[in-house]
């Protein structure tokens, strides 16, 4: 029996049905009843869909995957296994090993990511006012909802980067999204410009925020 799973990480929108491919080959023709699926959890061996005796077998199923998990019940004779989540959250993170015994078995092992994208970013300045060139100015670029974590970019006016003086942090929310604070501290010219740039690296994906602050 040879069975066939993405090489390359599966990306998930949070919130979104993700479709976990599995599919096998079998010499020789077979019935439903020969065919057995099941799905778990790499790592804990933890039930997430089963299905033989040509039904879905859920009882065992790892608490969270409840009403979220099914099969293509009308294409396993055509030798597809492949597992259909739903509403995909950050906790559904990580490998997914899919069994399929007909006759023979095997097995093979995928890697679920999940992404979500950042708000565009707010920019918040300590002081807000009576501002003069050569104070020491510290900006705040927030951006709420995403993940993984960001490569979190300052860069000035010319676009050269000002890495060293960022301190950024990151909170998670219920859900495991990302609340990224980053803060820029530099020291007030006449009219300094700053670009606030956020990059999911899942889904190359870039949020930014450009602003102007007039020292008097």
């Amino acid at each position: 029996l040879e069975l066939q799973v993405p090489d390359q990480p599966v990306v998930a929108l949070h919130g979104n049905d993700v479709t976990l491919n599995c599919s096998f080959s079998q010499a020789g023709s077979f019935n439903l009843s020969d065919v057995s699926v099941f799905w778990h959890l790499t790592d804990t061996k933890r039930s997430v869909h089963g299905f033989w005796m040509e039904r879905d077998q859920v009882i065992e199923q790892a608490e969270g995957y409840t009403n979220r998990t099914s099969l293509f019940p009308a294409e396993l004779i055509m030798g597809n296994a492949s597992l259909l989540l739903q509403r995909a959250v950050v906790a559904d993170e990580g490998s997914y090993t899919c069994f399929v015994r007909v006759q023979e078995y095997n097995s093979a092992a995928l890697l679920l990511l999940v992404a979500a994208p950042y708000s565009k970013p707010e920019v918040t300045l300590e002081p807000e006012s009576n501002l003069r060139p050569g104070d020491e100015l510290a900006l705040t670029c927030v951006a709420y909802g995403g993940y993984p974590k960001a490569n979190v970019i300052w860069q000035d006016g010319s676009g050269r980067n000002l890495t060293d003086n960022i301190t950024t942090s990151v909170v998670a929310n219920e859900q495991g999204l990302f609340t990224m604070t980053s803060v820029l501290t530099v020291v007030l010219e006449p009219n300094s410009s700053f670009n606030c740039r956020l990059i999911n690296p899942l889904l190359s994906e870039e949020r930014s925020i450009f602003v102007t602050v007039t020292g008097w």
